[in-house]
């Protein structure tokens, strides 16, 4: 009578016992490779080195600057490991530009999109889109440009529509994007195929358009010539020299 390998062995003792035998030494070294790799693996729950300064420049071109303080709401409300550099800074001619960076640590709440929190403040968004900018050391930019709107009181009982320009990008261990999600992509890509957990920076420049506010005031288009000029001055000096600039 014909008689499988399996039900063989089943009624084999001595040969089941060696099967057995080997079945539980290859799970054993299983599990010690498992082991291994774990303990000689950096733990990807650890945010990377960030890949920005955290220290604006006293000037910025013809800019100068003062720091601004962070709000009892923003510490309340973000992790306490989130750092931040917050300046307003301001030219011969009275014209101002606010710069700021805010880094995460830990936990991705610290970051998020401005559109989230600038209808909060009074703001309505017209407008987005990524443009690029030249910066002093020759290399492009691609930062995200927001329009954005607040009506405001210029007299009792007289309000005018004021409008601001909002540019950002979010800055990685080794890269940058203007892209929310492209952050999110990037960051769950790195940490499952290079064992990087980036530690990401939100930086912000913006300014207000005075046109018709102010005597002499910059219009939309002159305005956003100024921030551009701004970042290409600011960010070569806090950008890191291995970050590489990505759209």
């Amino acid at each position: 009578m014909n008689t499988s390998s399996s039900s063989f062995l089943e009624t084999d003792p001595v040969k089941g016992s060696i099967a057995m035998g080997i079945r539980a030494a290859v799970v054993l070294a299983l599990v010690g490779i498992v082991i291994a790799v774990c303990l000689n693996t950096p733990n990807i729950n650890v945010p990377s080195e960030g890949g920005v300064i955290m220290q604006l420049p006293e000037t910025v071109g013809s800019f100068v600057g003062k720091s601004m303080e962070i709000t009892p709401v923003e510490k309340a409300i973000l992790p306490p490991d989130t750092q931040f550099a917050r300046m307003n800074y301001k030219n011969f001619k009275g014209e101002e530009v606010n710069c700021q960076i805010v880094l995460s640590g830990g936990e991705k709440r610290s970051i998020h999109r401005p559109e989230v929190c600038l209808p909060g403040q009074g703001w309505t968004k017209k407008s987005a889109e990524v443009i690029d900018v030249k910066l002093d050391d020759g290399r492009v930019l691609p930062v995200m440009k927001l329009v954005i709107s607040r009506p405001v009181e210029v007299q009792p009982g007289v309000r005018k529509e004021l409008t601001g320009l909002f540019l950002y990008w979010f800055v990685g261990k080794n890269s940058t994007t203007p892209y929310h999600w492209q952050r999110i992509l990037r960051s769950d890509l790195d940490r499952v195929f290079h064992n990087v957990n980036h530690r990401w920076a939100y930086v912000i420049v913006n300014a207000n358009v005075l046109d018709g506010f102010v005597p002499g005031a910059k219009n939309q288009e002159e305005t956003l010539d100024m921030l551009k000029k701004f970042i290409g001055d600011v960010a070569p000096e806090l950008l890191k020299p291995e970050v590489k600039l990505n759209k």
